[in-house]
């Protein structure tokens, strides 16, 4: 064992505004436990991706690739103004969300950003 652990991802509540530009997404750091020091994971070799899910983590409802992978461990989707104005957006007001990055062997697979999310006009 290294004693180097990943930092705890706290959940994060967010608020969406239908036609507005939008910035979603997480960051990973890492402490050692020997020094105590937190560092962030260099993710811009990886991939990320961020998802919307209904209320009940089932249906997946939206889902965009990360345009921003930093070195300062940073993964951010930019949602469109466009993204949520379709009619069945109506409906879907409120759910969770995600933000997974995939390094670039894919053997890694770690959630970075979590939370509910509520969609308002």
């Amino acid at each position: 064992m290294n004693g180097v652990y990943g930092k705890r991802v706290v959940p994060r509540d967010v608020r969406l505004v239908r036609g507005d530009s939008e910035r979603l997404g997480g960051r990973w750091r890492k402490r050692d436990l020997s020094t105590g020091e937190i560092t962030p994971v260099d993710l811009s070799a990886w991939s990320g991706r961020i998802e919307l899910r209904s209320p009940d983590g089932v249906e997946l409802w939206y889902s965009r690739a990360c345009d921003e992978m930093t070195d300062d461990g940073h993964a951010v989707a930019n949602i469109p103004p466009s993204a949520f104005t379709a009619e069945i957006w109506e409906q879907r007001r409120s759910g969770r969300w995600k933000c997974v990055v995939v390094s670039p062997s894919g053997a890694t697979v770690r959630t970075v950003g979590w939370g509910c999310w509520i969609l308002s006009d």
